[in-house]
């Protein structure tokens, strides 16, 4: 993704600088904690004035995408520091909750698969196979199980080149993290972790042969077997 100034009305600068930092971070080519360049930095970079650096990177704070450290700069907020996308601390009261919020994830991941086995690039499968790789290296450690497991949802959103499908993906992600773990604890680790690795690398193969359908059917398939592993 470019900026180019020439191209972009002087009112229009802002979102484009802000939107090429949210895609970076989605990306998971800047992450949380990262320094952002300086006003200074930005300026010379993308050929913009720092008053567009300054409205751009107000954008970013209002989301929650970027925190400003007094006298010292702005930096990549977490995951959960986010407040664009928010729930209220009683809306996961119920498994029914779950559920729908797993609903949810179905149809954002389908439509994530089939996009990117039209949009993604040799550097995306290279990611998503080393998550795979990742996945199955993991030996009864639920917690980095589930992490390496998100990561490659994650680099299939990437993949999309759609950073507001990236951004809802994580937002569901997160939410759902700790039931899943909670989950796989309860049930044959070895077994699960065999049965995913292959339902994953359907996904991978699929979206390696530029197949949209075959992908978003694989990943509902694996979704749809999730679900049941997890109760929900």
């Amino acid at each position: 993704m470019e900026i180019n100034p020439n191209k972009v009305s002087r009112q229009g600068l802002p979102s484009q600088v802000a939107a090429f930092v949210r895609f970076e971070i989605l990306r998971g080519n800047l992450k949380p904690g990262d320094r952002l360049p300086t006003e200074q930095e930005f300026s010379a970079q993308h050929g913009v004035s720092r008053a567009v650096i300054r409205e751009a990177i107000a954008k970013l704070r209002h989301e929650g995408l970027v925190v400003s450290r007094q006298g010292i700069g702005a930096f990549v907020a977490s995951p959960e520091a986010a407040n664009s996308l928010t729930l209220e601390p009683n809306s996961l009261a119920v498994p029914e909750d779950y559920r729908h919020l797993y609903e949810l994830r179905m149809m954002l991941e389908t439509g994530a698969a089939q996009l990117a086995a039209i949009n993604r690039t040799d550097e995306d499968l290279v990611e998503m196979a080393r998550c795979i790789d990742n996945m199955a290296a993991v030996k009864d450690l639920h917690s980095a199980y589930v992490e390496t497991d998100i990561s490659f949802h994650r680099a299939v959103a990437g993949a999309t080149k759609n950073p507001f499908v990236s951004l809802f993906i994580s937002f569901v992600d997160v939410k759902l993290q700790e039931s899943i773990l909670v989950a796989l604890r309860s049930l044959d680790f070895t077994k699960t972790q065999a049965i995913s690795h292959d339902e994953h690398q359907l996904i991978y193969t699929a979206i390696r042969a530029r197949d949209p359908d075959g992908a978003a059917a694989a990943m509902r398939s694996h979704l749809t077997n999730s679900s049941r592993r997890l109760g929900l």
